[in-house]
């Protein structure tokens, strides 16, 4: 059992209640934190500790942020055909539909918990914290504020760049930043990060799941890629994930599907703990049994060739002729960890910036790919890719095979404007992003702006 979820009582301090009122919906940001909590380094570490807990909510990963993407890309259906999920798949959604706007209270929830600790923890007395202490509840909280913010700006583009905590009486008038922005923040606070995290922590019950120096890097890398496609300089995606490649901190297991029927292996850099007690939403219903909600569209077998290792474990065959997501295995109880970033993806992430920044479909890159086929049981040769765009279309279709039900493909997709080819109901790039939630938009007419389409 995960003691690091264990103490709940830190996030009903942080989370407190707001107003109805209150900009960025009711509950995300204006929360209410007790300036005295912060008094001890046990309280400053059990805050840390609710701000992960934040994260295995049902509006969060705990379901919305993996599901949802999900639907977009294709690979699967709702049991009874809830529109509210369906419209996903078909890229046809409206800013009312609930699952966009329960996303983005989740995740500005989990933000301004961060932001809390990264504010009062700075303060604290030196005769109350270690410095050692300090530097690593900060680093946590930066480097859970640039995991959210990563997933919102993918979402909704251009969003509020909230760095500062809300209380109750509070009138937060922020008004959207683009993604630009939204990117040269993310670099900041995990830059930062990497400087103040632990290089590992003790393999205890008590650490497990929390972010590292590495955790940071790892997101560091795949945040310039997604820069990258705005700025076009992929040397610093690719040097980053190459500090993480050669450190030979991580390695990739024999058994692909030891990822998920264990927990945080040797290939595992950041994951989400769930335990009997903080249960895995997504696990419970995405899986073979009697409360399943999310099965899996049949056509996605197809994305796997013959002898592919991945295929049945990921996509496993059930009751009443449908497909299922092997990925969620433990579903009585639903206590299954959510791996959120791994070693075969940030090799996937090397393989590509090394071609584009060396314009080449060079050694290097290759054998970064090379790695996750092989581990598939389905290597490639390098005389196979005569161009650095086919090698980076197959590379984005391997992430496809190996991220698959890991919310990572509609995202990817949409960042080099693949989704276009691959989704016949995408009309335009529009589409790349969610609506803005009505009720956001009708509590501050005056600073947010309706995404272009809806």
């Amino acid at each position: 059992m995960n003691t690091i979820y264990k103490l709940s009582f830190a996030i009903l301090l942080l989370a407190g209640f707001t107003s109805c009122d209150s900009f960025l919906d009711r509950e995300p940001l204006a929360q209410v934190t007790n300036d005295s909590y912060f008094n001890s380094e046990t309280n400053a570490n059990s805050a840390a500790i609710g701000m992960y807990r934040t994260m295995t909510s049902s509006f969060t990963y705990g379901q919305t942020m993996v599901i949802v993407p999900e639907f977009s890309a294709g690979h699967v259906s709702h049991a009874s055909i809830f529109p509210e999920y369906e419209n996903f798949k078909t890229h046809n959604l409206a800013a009312t539909n609930p699952w966009v706007a329960n996303a983005w209270q989740g995740i500005y929830s989990t933000i301004n918990t961060a932001n809390n600790i990264i504010a009062h923890v700075a303060e604290m007395p030196e005769n109350t914290i270690s410095e050692e202490k300090r530097a690593q509840f900060i680093g946590e909280a930066k480097f859970v504020r640039a995991l959210n913010y990563f997933f919102l700006v993918r979402a909704f583009g251009r969003v509020p760049l909230k760095l500062t905590a809300t209380t109750e009486d509070e009138d937060v008038a922020i008004p959207q930043s683009e993604p630009s922005a939204i990117y040269q923040q993310l670099v900041k606070d995990l830059t930062e990060s990497i400087t103040e995290l632990p290089e590992v922590h003790e393999n205890t019950e008590a650490t497990k799941g929390r972010a590292t120096k590495a955790a940071a890097q790892a997101l560091l890398a795949k945040v310039y890629l997604y820069q990258a496609s705005i700025t076009n300089e992929y040397v610093l995606a690719a040097n980053t994930a190459a500090e993480i490649i050669n450190s030979e901190n991580f390695q990739l297991v024999d058994n692909f599907g030891s990822i998920w029927s264990s927990e945080n292996t040797a290939e595992s850099i950041f994951e989400l703990q769930f335990d009997d007690q903080t249960t895995n939403t997504l696990a419970s219903v995405s899986n073979d049994n009697a409360s399943m909600l999310f099965y899996v569209n049949a056509s996605i077998r197809e994305l796997f060739e013959e002898g592919d290792k991945r295929q049945d474990f990921s996509i496993f065959h059930g009751s009443n002729d449908r497909y299922y997501m092997g990925k969620f295995p433990n579903a009585t109880p639903p206590s299954q960890n959510l791996p959120i970033i791994r070693l075969a993806e940030i090799l996937l992430i090397h393989a590509e910036a090394e071609a584009r920044a060396s314009n080449s479909v060079s050694d290097v890159a290759f054998s970064s790919l090379q790695k996750v086929l092989t581990r598939a049981g389905v290597p490639k040769e390098k005389s196979e890719f005569t161009t650095v765009d086919s090698f980076v279309k197959f590379i984005q279709e391997e992430k496809e095979r190996e991220l698959l039900f890991e919310g990572e493909t509609w995202f990817d997709f949409c960042r080099t404007g693949l989704a276009l080819e691959k989704y016949g109901t995408l009309a335009n790039e529009n589409g790349f992003v969610y609506p803005i939630p009505t009720a956001q938009i009708n509590l501050r007419p005056d600073i947010l702006e309706q995404n272009p389409g809806y």
